[in-house]
């Protein structure tokens, strides 16, 4: 009964690949246990790195259970409102949609943000920049003022300022979207009386100077974009993706105007992909800007770059 149940809620048929009809009565659950192995069998088809981990993470998030619950209390049998809404989630991450979206929360710098498709997910290599800017700003009790350029979900800014309570910032984003969202995490975090977010594009509409500047600006090749996983190049937002033509667009529009943002002794922490370094560093040189630091991610992939307008900081 619950079979027929859960296959005329959803179109479980539409979830297997052609030739597979006949798992259809094996794998469909009635207890936790078959509930996890069923999905872990469908996701495993998407060619997911760890299919069964993220099946038991997604049951877990549809059932309103932490994940550990998922190992331990594998008997507890499914509603059927729970089964639709499992069913729900597993087909959403099929179709690649990512895990941050579904769930609309990602950790960073571990802390929680809240997520939507209006702005990057945030990824472990950019956590390089809040390294950088933790280091200029060693002195916790150094007051100082903080521009991010292009915030998203206000990832970076909020991170810095979570680790250095004396300092205040401003996000800017030119989608009104990510401009709500990164005001909500900064209110999810408890620094609404910090940290103010601006619609603008880049600097244009600030007038004020800063000590320190982070910025994460797209830098993926136009042409390039079509060929990364699908995860992203069906979901995440094409505008914080694409660098124009040789993915350094964005750097050549951002480096006029941050002379003019920044302090005499400001510095400006930027990220960069493979191998843009060299290229970035000229454009930089071109508006009196002058490299201090080349920084590392996990990886090895050069992924910083720390710049000043002095020749010292």
């Amino acid at each position: 009964m619950l079979c027929q149940l859960m296959i005329k809620q959803t179109d479980w048929r539409s979830l297997y690949d052609e030739g597979c009809m006949g798992e259809l009565e094996l794998v469909c659950p009635t207890d936790l246990a078959d509930t996890v192995c069923w999905a872990s069998r469908l996701l495993a088809k998407t060619g997911l790195e760890n299919p069964r981990h993220e099946a038991r993470l997604l049951v877990g998030y549809g059932l309103g259970i932490p994940i550990e619950q998922t190992l331990c209390d594998q008997s507890h049998q499914l509603s059927e409102a729970e089964c639709a809404n499992v069913a729900a989630l597993i087909q959403r991450r099929k179709d690649h949609e990512p895990f941050a979206y579904i769930t609309g929360i990602k950790e960073f710098w571990s802390l929680e943000f809240g997520i939507g498709m209006e702005s990057l997910i945030p990824r472990p290599a950019s956590e390089c920049i809040v390294e950088s800017a933790l280091d200029i700003l060693r002195d916790t009790k150094t007051k100082a003022q903080i521009l991010d350029l292009g915030t998203g979900s206000g990832c970076l800014l909020l991170s810095v300022m979570h680790e250095r309570s004396c300092v205040n910032g401003v996000g800017i984003d030119c989608s009104y979207e990510s401009i709500l969202r990164a005001t909500d995490n900064s209110h999810r975090l408890n620094m609404k009386t910090r940290a103010k977010f601006v619609v603008s594009n880049w600097g244009a509409a600030l007038e004020s100077r800063f000590d320190l500047i982070l910025c994460n600006p797209p830098y993926v090749r136009s042409t390039e974009i079509g060929g990364l996983m699908r995860d992203v190049s069906d979901y995440e937002p094409r505008l914080a993706l694409d660098g124009g033509a040789d993915g350094l667009s964005c750097f050549r529009e951002i480096a006029p105007q941050l002379s003019r943002l920044l302090t005499p002794s400001g510095v400006i922490c930027i990220e960069i992909g493979f191998g843009q370094a060299n290229s970035v560093i000229a454009i930089f040189r071109e508006y009196g800007l002058n490299l201090h630091d080349r920084r590392t991610d996990l990886a090895g992939v050069e992924r910083c770059l720390v710049f000043g307008c002095l020749s010292s900081l």
